[in-house]
């Protein structure tokens, strides 16, 4: 049902605790196409990553999982993830990455941002009927937004909502128990919400740089998972030859060193619907980010690294990927006043 996505890599992120707080059985890997035995790879594919749980699911007791990310000393995700939380400049920018970096985990589960004037609400649902695997797949999702959230906002849980079909099975009580708030039986779908206004309570440790980082390691996991290889290996190729020549490569140069023609290559993409010219941007609009973030950078220094010739032009570009001067960005970052962008 993933169709090709099945195949695409991904981050092994909140797997890898669990096949660690298991001991890395043998099974963990039945009917995957991973090899050897011990510690998972740090990314695999999204059909590996789907049997993987499925395992977990008959092999063990999966709620005891989910139990254990409740009281772990700090919310169980991947890198960017844990970044995001610690460094975001407010809880509401955290919540954002955090979840989108779930939902880029788990195509297999449709997620949801809600907000009213009052209420903000991450809601799950499954794109077909999947049974236990929804149930576990959700329940671990609700328990790291639940974390993320207790982490950050530094405000009394019982104004938090738990709104799940499990509330009045027996079996889950136990591991229900660990969210710390008013918890209702749904007729939709799985639900955590809290107070509109917490999204604003600003984290002392927010970080500019290692925020920018965290942004830009979600962005390329997000193109990771929605590109081809292909695709893939043309932006590699662009943010190689930007690393190394500080100038934004020319099409001709990209084509040669990837061996095809310029026309095959411009054809390439634009089959996967997007461009040349998109893929350099994006990879200097990444870089960008990072560049600005770092106050030991100078603005012209910043300018030349990306390959501009002269502040106008980087001005520009610049507008046009955050709205706003590089000076003016990063004196809003550098006060935790981040944009979304």
């Amino acid at each position: 049902m993933l169709g090709a996505r099945a195949r695409l890599q991904v981050p092994t992120a909140t797997t890898l605790h669990f096949g660690q707080w298991l001991g890395w059985p043998d099974w963990l890997r039945n009917g995957t196409s991973l090899v050897g035995e011990g510690p998972l790879p740090q990314t695999l594919s999204f059909a590996d990553d789907l049997i993987i749980i499925g395992n977990i699911i008959d092999n063990c007791d999966p709620l005891a999982l989910v139990a254990k990310m409740l009281s772990a000393p700090r919310p169980v995700m991947g890198t960017a993830g844990t970044l995001s939380l610690l460094h975001a400049p407010n809880l509401g920018l955290a919540l954002r990455t955090v979840v989108k970096g779930i939902a880029m985990q788990n195509p297999f589960v449709l997620m949801t941002l809600e907000e009213s004037e009052y209420r903000i609400g991450i809601s799950l649902s499954p794109p077909w009927p999947m049974g236990p695997l929804f149930e576990f797949t959700a329940l671990t999702a609700l328990a790291l937004v639940y974390r993320s959230v207790e982490a950050l906002s530094f405000a009394d849980p019982a104004e938090m909502l738990l709104e799940t079909r499990l509330c009045d099975d027996p079996a889950t009580q136990p591991v229900l128990a660990g969210f710390a708030c008013r918890k209702v039986r749904s007729e939709g779908p799985e639900r955590l919400s809290f107070p509109s206004q917490w999204q604003s309570i600003t984290n002392p440790d927010h970080d500019p740089w290692l925020w920018a980082l965290a942004q830009s390691k979600i962005e390329a996991l997000q193109n990771l998972a929605r590109e081809p290889d292909e695709v893939t290996r043309v932006r590699d190729a662009i943010a190689r030859m930007l690393a190394s020549d500080n100038r934004a490569p020319r099409l001709k140069q990209i084509s040669n060193a990837l061996e095809l023609s310029s026309r095959t290559l411009v054809r390439l993409l634009a089959r996967h619907g997007t461009s040349f010219h998109a893929l350099v941007e994006q990879e200097r609009k990444a870089k960008a980010r990072l560049l600005i973030a770092d106050s030991a950078i100078s603005l012209a220094e910043a300018a030349r690294v990306l390959g501009f010739t002269d502040m106008s032009s980087f001005g520009r570009s610049f507008r046009q990927w955050f709205g706003d001067t590089p000076g003016n960005v990063r004196k809003a970052w550098q006060t935790g006043v981040a944009m979304t962008e």
